[in-house]
C-alpha cells in the first residue's frame, strides 16, 4: 500500500508541476525567483502553494507511518527526514525524478542491508547508507539524475 500511495503521489505531483500553470510558475520561481517575479509570477501565491503541497505530502506520509507503526510521537519523522534528504542527494537535487529514484534506492539498499548483514552489523545499516552518499558525492556530486538546466554557479 505504501508503494502504491507513493507512486500515485509522485505521478500527481509530476503532473501538477508539468501540466498546470501554477506548476510552471513554481518551477520558474525555483529556477530564478527574482526573474519570475519580474515576469509576473505572484511570489506569495507560489510560496503558499509550495508550503501547502509539502504539508499535504507530509500528512500522507504521516498517515502511512502511523498505520504501519501504530504509534504517534513528536519526533517520529526525524529519522525519515534525514533518510529522505540522503535519497534526494543521491538522486540529484533539483530533479523530482532523481529524488524519487534516490529515495527508492535508499529504501531498497536499507532493506537489503537489513537482510544481508550479519546480526551484529544490522544496527549500523544507516551508516552504510551514509557511506554510499559520500561515495556518490565524491564521484558524481550532481547526483544520479541531475536537474536539467542547472549551470554551475562559480
Amino acid at each position: 500500500m505504501t508503494i502504491l500511495v507513493s507512486a500515485v503521489l509522485l505521478v500527481a505531483l509530476t503532473w501538477f508541476l508539468r501540466a498546470t500553470r501554477l506548476g510552471l510558475q513554481m518551477r520558474a520561481a525555483a529556477e530564478d525567483f527574482r526573474m519570475a517575479r519580474v515576469l509576473g509570477v505572484r511570489a506569495n501565491r507560489v510560496i503558499v502553494v509550495a508550503f501547502a503541497l509539502s504539508g499535504i505530502l507530509a500528512a500522507a506520509v504521516s498517515c502511512l507511518i502511523v498505520v504501519q507503526t501504530g504509534v504517534v510521537q513528536q519526533r517520529m519523522g526525524l529519522q525519515l527526514v534525514v533518510i529522505a534528504f540522503v535519497g534526494t542527494v543521491i538522486g540529484g537535487l533539483g530533479s523530482l525524478t532523481g529524488a524519487a529514484l534516490g529515495g527508492f534506492l535508499v529504501g531498497a539498499a536499507s532493506i537489503l542491508l537489513q537482510a544481508l548483514l550479519p546480526p551484529d552489523l544490522r544496527v549500523f545499516r544507516e551508516a552504510f547508507v551514509f557511506v554510499a552518499v559520500a561515495l556518490v558525492l565524491l564521484f558524481r556530486p550532481q547526483g544520479l539524475i541531475p536537474a536539467r538546466g542547472l549551470k554551475e554557479r562559480i
